[in-house]
C-alpha cells in the first residue's frame, strides 16, 4: 500500500503534515515512481482524483467503475466527461460504457461491477445466523419490519429510548 502523492501548488494543510507525512512519509508515491512502471500499480481514485493522470500521463490500461450510477442530468454530463478523459489516456472502461457522441452521449452503467457497500437481504440473514446475536437493532435502514419479521431477538429502536446493551 502506498500514498499517493499529489502535487500541489499549495502549502499542505496540517493534518496531512502532521499526521500522514510524519508517520507515513516512507509510503508516498510520486506521479513519476507510477508513470515509470504503469503495471506495477492499482490506483484506488474517485471521480475527484481523476485530475492525477495529467501528472501520471499514463498510455493505456484499465479503468474499473464500480460505484453508484448517474441518478442526475448533471452527473451524466460528468459521466460523458469522465468518458472523453480515459479515451484520451488510451484507459479500456469497465463497468461503464459511453453511448453515442456529442450532445447524445450518455454514460451506460454495465451489471455486475457495481459496489453499494450495501448487503443483501440473504447476506444479512446468513451473517445474523452465524453471529447469533442475543440483540438486533437495525439502525441505518429503511427496512428495519423487515428484522422484526424474520428474527425473533429484533429490537426497534425510537427517537429518545433508552437501550441497555
Amino acid at each position: 500500500m502506498r500514498i499517493y502523492f499529489e502535487l500541489k501548488d499549495r502549502e499542505r494543510v496540517k493534518w496531512e503534515t502532521e499526521v500522514v507525512e510524519a508517520q507515513w512519509k516512507d509510503r508516498y508515491i510520486t506521479p513519476d515512481e507510477i508513470s515509470r512502471n504503469p503495471l506495477g500499480y492499482i490506483l484506488c481514485f474517485s471521480f475527484f482524483d481523476l485530475k492525477h493522470l495529467l501528472d501520471i500521463k499514463p498510455e493505456g490500461g484499465v479503468y474499473l467503475y464500480s460505484s453508484s450510477e448517474a441518478f442526475s442530468e448533471e452527473q451524466a454530463i460528468d459521466f460523458v466527461r469522465l468518458g472523453e478523459w480515459l479515451r484520451f489516456f488510451k484507459l479500456d472502461m469497465c463497468g461503464l460504457k459511453i453511448v453515442g457522441e456529442g450532445e447524445g452521449a450518455r454514460p451506460e452503467f454495465v451489471k455486475g461491477y457495481h459496489t453499494s457497500g450495501h448487503a443483501s437481504k440473504n447476506d444479512l440473514k446468513e451473517v445474523i445466523e452465524y453471529v447469533d446475536p442475543d440483540v438486533i437493532i437495525p439502525v441505518h435502514t429503511t427496512g428495519q419490519d423487515w428484522f422484526k419479521d424474520t428474527f425473533e431477538k429484533t429490537v426497534i429502536p425510537e427517537e429518545g429510548m433508552a437501550l441497555k446493551v
